[in-house]
């Protein structure tokens, strides 16, 4: 069988793939806050205050929960469900000069500090039971998806959500609050203090505020974490000894990004994948007379073949997780429909959903073999025992196509408009020695109105054999898209696999 990843490697180049961890179990890390004061009036009144808290040192004697959950409680300090509280410390005080009243969510109450400075340390008398201290992590990115994990009214509860701001200037009277994390959910009151994690079950922040955030172009439901490098620059104020022991290697204030263009992945932890998509072929001079000619008539039997199958398509972007899909070709007419977690498929569509935040081309099976078999290919010779094709064209010559989804809103400073059409482009194939197409490496060159500044792709072919055919078909496997974008230090990249094909399921409504 032919593989890209193989045929890359004996061209002294490389594809590194990325890995998917699972979460660690992110209930171990939080636990519940409150104060209940009793008022002595006729009749007796209680009050309580709830909130959550994340467990900062490996034996979770040291809390960190929300500044204004503390002012809610008074005087009094915060108790920790399991443990009996021996002090509390906070980052606010009476004498910061950017405190401003601020309302509390589901509540007439109002209380005044500092968004910025809204960081408390519950210290515990003894650790709490079956709780352990939380691993963390200074990076996160723009589109990354996460997991907000507290205590809610003495209830735990789990919610996936996904971030969409990283250091947005938020401003609120005289409160500024630019280390932040913003993630598109809206939370119920009482959720203060939550913690946000990775997939990897890292701290990424803490939850302070959630609501509506108000824009000049509109209002926007999300919530608002303070990034563990606030937390850690807290714990060392506040705490000098215990704090440098707990955090270390605390990074600068990361800067912002420009207006002119949409940050989508601000200091990513992508893994550092700068392996080349486009390999370096050397060919070796070959005669093989109407080779151009030969090749175009066996793609475009090839792309005419390639019709009424079902296979399982799977596209990873970055580092999140595998979206999968079976894909049908249905008289060349593709059909997606998404596959759960149980197995079950859903609703069919004729569009592949794509992520606004990823990098993917639209393209069509049989079209790629297609194109091959119209398009004025110069033959260069043998490479490792395969032909190779060249071509090389300009936005005029309508051969290579890219597109660009709207990107970004007011609050990433302006966003990034879409953009379709033809691009100026380099191709090249390689075939067997029957001209039977193999692997197609393209870069494309969007022009200076785009985010992406270069596109590369490379996708391989295989022979796939099917139930009910006499003779093995040759089918997409993998595909591999990498983008270097405007003002990024990292790729964009995407994976994509095709696997599990079979016949279409229904026979009858189909034309052989």
């Amino acid at each position: 069988m032919y593989d890209l990843h193989n045929l890359l490697k004996t061209l002294s180049t490389a594809l590194l793939l990325s890995s998917l961890c699972p979460a660690s179990n992110v209930k171990d890390h939080v636990v519940g806050v409150h104060r209940t004061t009793i008022h002595v009036s006729f009749p007796v009144t209680t009050r309580s205050v709830y909130g959550s808290g994340i467990c900062i040192n490996r034996d979770c004697s040291i809390i960190a929960t929300a500044y204004h959950v503390q002012l809610l409680a008074g005087s009094r300090h915060l108790q920790v469900a399991g443990g009996h509280t021996d002090k509390v410390l906070s980052l606010g005080s009476d004498s910061d000069t950017n405190m401003y009243p601020m309302p509390i969510a589901g509540s007439k109450k109002t209380v005044s500090y500092n968004v910025a400075n809204d960081v408390s340390f519950v210290y515990t008398k003894k650790a709490v039971a079956h709780k352990t201290g939380v691993q963390y992590s200074y990076k996160s990115y723009v589109g990354q998806q996460v997991i907000i994990a507290g205590y809610c009214d003495n209830e735990f509860r789990r919610i996936n959500a996904r971030i969409i701001g990283s250091n947005v200037p938020l401003v609120n009277g005289q409160a500024r609050l630019n280390e932040n994390l913003i993630v598109d959910v809206k939370l119920d009151p009482g959720t203060s203090g939550s913690g946000v994690f990775d997939d990897n079950g890292n701290l990424l922040g803490m939850i302070v505020l959630t609501g509506v955030l108000k824009f000049s172009s509109g209002d926007m439901t999300a919530s608002v974490a303070l990034p563990v490098r606030t937390i850690a620059k807290a714990l060392v104020k506040v705490d000098p000894a215990i704090g440098s022991i707990i955090f270390n290697n605390i990074p600068e204030e990361e800067p912002k990004p420009t207006p002119q263009s949409y940050v989508l992945y601000q200091d990513s932890d992508l893994p550092e994948d700068t392996s080349p998509v486009i390999p370096e072929l050397a060919a070796i001079s070959s005669e093989m007379p109407s080779a151009v000619g030969r090749l175009h008539t066996v793609s475009k039997a090839a792309s005419t073949r390639m019709v009424n199958f079902i296979s399982r398509q799977c596209m990873v972007q970055g580092t999140q997780e595998a979206m999968c899909y079976e894909l049908s070709i249905e008289n060349r007419r593709q059909r997606f429909r998404l596959i759960g977690r149980n197995g079950k498929l859903g609703r069919s569509t004729k569009f592949f959903p794509v992520q606004a935040h990823g990098v993917w081309i639209q393209s069509d099976w049989a079209d790629t073999l297609g194109d091959i078999a119209t398009k004025p290919w110069v033959f260069r010779g043998l490479v490792v025992d395969h032909y190779l094709f060249t071509l090389e064209s300009t936005a005029e010559d309508d051969h290579c196509y890219w597109e660009e989804y709207s990107q970004g809103t007011p609050l990433f400073g302006g966003g990034h408009p879409a953009w379709k059409g033809a691009v100026a482009c380099d191709e090249q194939i390689l075939t067997d020695k029957d001209f039977n197409v193999l692997f197609v490496f393209t870069e494309l060159y969007p022009p200076d109105d785009c985010l992406a500044r270069l596109v590369q792709q490379a996708a391989s072919y295989d022979w796939v054999s099917l139930e009910g055919l006499k003779s093995p078909i040759l089918l997409p496997v993998k595909e591999r898209i990498t983008a270097k974008v405007q003002g990024q230090k990292d790729l964009w990249y995407t994976e994509v696999s095709w696997s599990g094909y079979r016949k279409f399921r229904a026979e009858h409504k189909i034309k052989f």
